[in-house]
């Protein structure tokens, strides 16, 4: 199911919880995205998971969403974890997604 869809169920005052939450980041499988939620819990490190919206992936229908200030801890966790991740994405405040990264981007 995706957030679009998810959107028109629920009412718009659960989305705005996580407004704050700007950067998204998507798996290979859902597997990854709930060692990674559980691994960010346990860091201190404040996440949703949500549905994976279908416009940016289909091959997990799990990705977490996180403060753009907390980037640096999170891919730092991931990496320590040798967590499988394909891509990182900003949420723009009118729902669409730019790509920051890709798993096999160098720098």
């Amino acid at each position: 199911m995706s957030c679009l869809l998810l959107q028109k169920q629920l009412p718009c005052e659960v989305f705005k919880i996580f407004s704050e939450y700007d950067h998204l980041v998507t798996f290979s499988s859902v597997h990854h995205a709930i060692r990674t939620e559980k691994l960010l819990e346990n860091a201190g490190i404040r996440v949703a998971a949500i549905p994976t919206p279908r416009e940016i992936s289909v091959s997990c229908g799990q990705c977490l969403l996180f403060k753009s200030q907390d980037k640096l801890k999170v891919f730092e966790v991931i990496q320590q974890n040798d967590i499988l991740w394909s891509k990182l994405f900003s949420r723009q405040a009118g729902g669409s997604y730019i790509l920051l990264a890709d798993f096999g981007d160098k720098g």
